[in-house]
Protein backbone atom coordinates (compact mmCIF):
# COMPACT_ATOMS: atom_id res chain seq x y z
CA UNK A 1 0.00 0.00 0.00
CA UNK A 2 2.81 2.41 0.92
CA UNK A 3 4.57 1.69 -2.41
CA UNK A 4 1.53 2.58 -4.48
CA UNK A 5 0.99 5.81 -2.50
CA UNK A 6 4.65 6.70 -2.99
CA UNK A 7 4.39 6.02 -6.75
CA UNK A 8 1.20 8.07 -6.91
CA UNK A 9 2.80 10.97 -5.02
CA UNK A 10 5.94 10.81 -7.20
CA UNK A 11 3.78 10.83 -10.32
CA UNK A 12 1.78 13.78 -9.04
CA UNK A 13 4.95 15.76 -8.24
CA UNK A 14 6.39 14.97 -11.69
CA UNK A 15 3.16 16.07 -13.37
CA UNK A 16 3.08 19.29 -11.33
CA UNK A 17 6.73 20.06 -12.15
CA UNK A 18 6.12 19.36 -15.86
CA UNK A 19 3.09 21.64 -15.90
CA UNK A 20 5.07 24.40 -14.17
CA UNK A 21 7.92 24.09 -16.69
CA UNK A 22 5.50 24.10 -19.61
CA UNK A 23 3.78 27.18 -18.23
CA UNK A 24 7.13 28.89 -17.64
CA UNK A 25 8.27 28.29 -21.22
CA UNK A 26 4.96 29.30 -22.82
CA UNK A 27 5.49 32.36 -25.02
CA UNK A 28 4.57 35.65 -23.42
CA UNK A 29 5.45 37.75 -26.51
CA UNK A 30 3.04 37.25 -29.40
CA UNK A 31 1.88 38.86 -32.62
CA UNK A 32 -0.19 41.94 -31.73
CA UNK A 33 1.78 42.70 -28.54
CA UNK A 34 3.76 45.91 -28.15
CA UNK A 35 7.37 45.29 -29.16
CA UNK A 36 9.73 45.05 -26.18
CA UNK A 37 12.17 47.91 -25.82
CA UNK A 38 15.50 47.67 -27.60
CA UNK A 39 18.30 46.73 -25.21
CA UNK A 40 21.19 46.39 -27.59
CA UNK A 41 24.84 46.45 -26.75
CA UNK A 42 27.45 48.02 -29.04
CA UNK A 43 26.33 48.97 -32.55
CA UNK A 44 28.73 47.33 -35.00
CA UNK A 45 27.25 48.95 -38.10
CA UNK A 46 24.81 51.72 -38.95
CA UNK A 47 22.98 54.38 -37.03
CA UNK A 48 21.96 53.20 -33.53
CA UNK A 49 18.23 52.78 -32.93
CA UNK A 50 17.23 53.79 -29.41
CA UNK A 51 13.49 53.11 -29.72
CA UNK A 52 10.80 52.45 -32.31
CA UNK A 53 9.49 55.52 -34.13
CA UNK A 54 5.85 55.73 -35.20
CA UNK A 55 5.53 55.56 -38.95
CA UNK A 56 8.58 53.30 -39.36
CA UNK A 57 8.53 49.50 -39.58
CA UNK A 58 11.36 47.34 -38.28
CA UNK A 59 12.73 43.87 -38.86
CA UNK A 60 14.71 42.74 -35.83
CA UNK A 61 16.57 39.65 -37.01
CA UNK A 62 18.46 37.48 -34.52
CA UNK A 63 21.59 35.76 -35.82
CA UNK A 64 25.16 34.67 -34.92
CA UNK A 65 28.42 34.25 -36.85
CA UNK A 66 28.59 30.51 -36.04
CA UNK A 67 25.08 29.83 -37.39
CA UNK A 68 25.06 28.39 -40.94
CA UNK A 69 21.33 29.01 -41.54
CA UNK A 70 21.86 32.62 -40.38
CA UNK A 71 24.60 33.14 -42.97
CA UNK A 72 22.28 31.69 -45.61
CA UNK A 73 19.41 34.04 -44.69
CA UNK A 74 21.44 37.28 -44.43
CA UNK A 75 21.34 37.98 -48.22
CA UNK A 76 17.53 37.56 -48.15
CA UNK A 77 17.18 39.97 -45.22
CA UNK A 78 19.49 42.38 -47.07
CA UNK A 79 17.26 42.16 -50.17
CA UNK A 80 14.21 43.04 -48.06
CA UNK A 81 16.12 45.97 -46.60
CA UNK A 82 17.19 47.22 -50.05
CA UNK A 83 13.66 46.85 -51.41
CA UNK A 84 11.83 48.65 -48.59
CA UNK A 85 14.34 50.99 -46.88
CA UNK A 86 13.11 54.00 -48.86
CA UNK A 87 9.53 53.21 -47.81
CA UNK A 88 10.30 53.31 -44.08
CA UNK A 89 11.69 49.85 -43.23
CA UNK A 90 14.62 49.69 -40.82
CA UNK A 91 16.45 46.38 -40.39
CA UNK A 92 18.42 45.53 -37.26
CA UNK A 93 20.67 42.49 -37.41
CA UNK A 94 20.61 41.65 -33.70
CA UNK A 95 23.54 39.40 -32.86
CA UNK A 96 22.42 36.73 -30.42
CA UNK A 97 24.01 33.94 -28.37
CA UNK A 98 27.42 34.80 -29.84
CA UNK A 99 30.23 32.69 -28.40
CA UNK A 100 32.97 35.22 -29.31
CA UNK A 101 31.72 38.76 -29.95
CA UNK A 102 35.12 39.79 -31.36
CA UNK A 103 34.19 37.83 -34.51
CA UNK A 104 31.10 39.94 -35.28
CA UNK A 105 32.70 43.13 -36.62
CA UNK A 106 35.10 41.31 -39.02
CA UNK A 107 32.19 39.11 -40.18
CA UNK A 108 30.02 42.14 -40.95
CA UNK A 109 32.88 43.89 -42.77
CA UNK A 110 33.53 40.77 -44.85
CA UNK A 111 29.84 40.57 -45.77
CA UNK A 112 30.03 44.17 -47.05
CA UNK A 113 27.10 45.09 -49.31
CA UNK A 114 25.47 41.69 -48.67
CA UNK A 115 24.76 42.90 -45.12
CA UNK A 116 24.20 46.65 -45.49
CA UNK A 117 21.71 47.10 -42.65
CA UNK A 118 22.29 48.04 -39.01
CA UNK A 119 23.95 45.44 -36.77
CA UNK A 120 24.10 45.38 -32.96
CA UNK A 121 25.56 43.13 -30.31
CA UNK A 122 23.34 42.01 -27.44
CA UNK A 123 23.62 43.76 -24.08
CA UNK A 124 25.01 41.15 -21.70
CA UNK A 125 25.51 43.53 -18.78
CA UNK A 126 23.88 41.64 -15.93
CA UNK A 127 22.47 39.06 -18.36
CA UNK A 128 24.35 35.90 -19.28
CA UNK A 129 22.39 35.21 -22.49
CA UNK A 130 21.79 38.85 -23.39
CA UNK A 131 18.90 41.21 -22.72
CA UNK A 132 17.51 41.05 -26.28
CA UNK A 133 17.77 37.25 -26.21
CA UNK A 134 15.68 37.24 -23.03
CA UNK A 135 13.08 39.93 -23.75
CA UNK A 136 12.53 38.97 -27.39
CA UNK A 137 13.65 35.42 -28.20
CA UNK A 138 12.91 33.70 -24.89
CA UNK A 139 9.73 35.71 -24.37
CA UNK A 140 8.45 34.63 -27.80
CA UNK A 141 9.36 30.98 -27.19
CA UNK A 142 11.98 31.14 -29.99
CA UNK A 143 14.85 28.76 -29.30
CA UNK A 144 16.57 28.75 -32.68
CA UNK A 145 18.20 31.25 -34.97
CA UNK A 146 17.80 32.86 -37.38
CA UNK A 147 14.58 34.33 -36.03
CA UNK A 148 12.97 37.56 -37.13
CA UNK A 149 10.36 39.90 -35.70
CA UNK A 150 8.50 42.43 -37.83
CA UNK A 151 7.45 45.49 -35.85
CA UNK A 152 4.66 47.56 -37.39
CA UNK A 153 4.44 51.36 -37.70
CA UNK A 154 2.65 51.54 -34.34
CA UNK A 155 5.36 49.60 -32.45
CA UNK A 156 3.47 46.28 -32.28
CA UNK A 157 4.74 42.84 -33.24
CA UNK A 158 3.23 42.07 -36.66
CA UNK A 159 5.05 38.83 -37.46
CA UNK A 160 7.45 36.33 -35.83
CA UNK A 161 9.30 33.53 -37.61
CA UNK A 162 12.21 32.40 -39.77
CA UNK A 163 13.35 35.35 -41.92
CA UNK A 164 13.20 33.28 -45.12
CA UNK A 165 9.44 32.85 -44.54
CA UNK A 166 8.69 36.57 -44.21
CA UNK A 167 6.30 37.38 -47.05
CA UNK A 168 7.02 40.75 -48.75
CA UNK A 169 3.23 41.33 -48.91
CA UNK A 170 3.16 41.42 -45.10
CA UNK A 171 5.92 44.07 -45.11
CA UNK A 172 4.04 46.09 -47.73
CA UNK A 173 0.80 45.90 -45.73
CA UNK A 174 2.65 46.90 -42.54
CA UNK A 175 4.28 49.88 -44.25
CA UNK A 176 0.92 50.94 -45.73
CA UNK A 177 -0.79 50.66 -42.34
CA UNK A 178 -3.11 47.93 -43.67
CA UNK A 179 -1.81 45.00 -41.62
CA UNK A 180 -4.06 43.85 -38.79
CA UNK A 181 -2.05 41.73 -36.33
CA UNK A 182 -5.24 40.49 -34.63
CA UNK A 183 -6.54 39.14 -37.94
CA UNK A 184 -3.16 37.52 -38.56
CA UNK A 185 -3.36 35.73 -35.21
CA UNK A 186 -6.91 34.50 -35.92
CA UNK A 187 -6.12 33.56 -39.53
CA UNK A 188 -8.16 34.46 -42.60
CA UNK A 189 -11.92 34.21 -42.26
CA UNK A 190 -14.26 32.78 -44.90
CA UNK A 191 -14.59 35.32 -47.71
CA UNK A 192 -11.61 37.32 -46.38
CA UNK A 193 -8.56 37.87 -48.55
CA UNK A 194 -6.33 38.04 -45.46
CA UNK A 195 -3.04 39.86 -45.04
CA UNK A 196 -0.82 37.68 -47.16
Amino acid sequence: MKTSKLKWLTGLLTLTASAALAQESAPTLKVGDPAPKLQTGKWVQGQPVQNFQKGKAYIVEFWATWCGPCRASIPHVNELYAQYKDKGLIVIGQNCWEKDESLVEPFVKKMGEKMAYRVALDDKDGSERGKMAETWMKAAGRNGIPSAFLVDTQGRIAWIGHPMQLNPKVIEDVLAGKFDPQKAVQGPQIGDKGNG
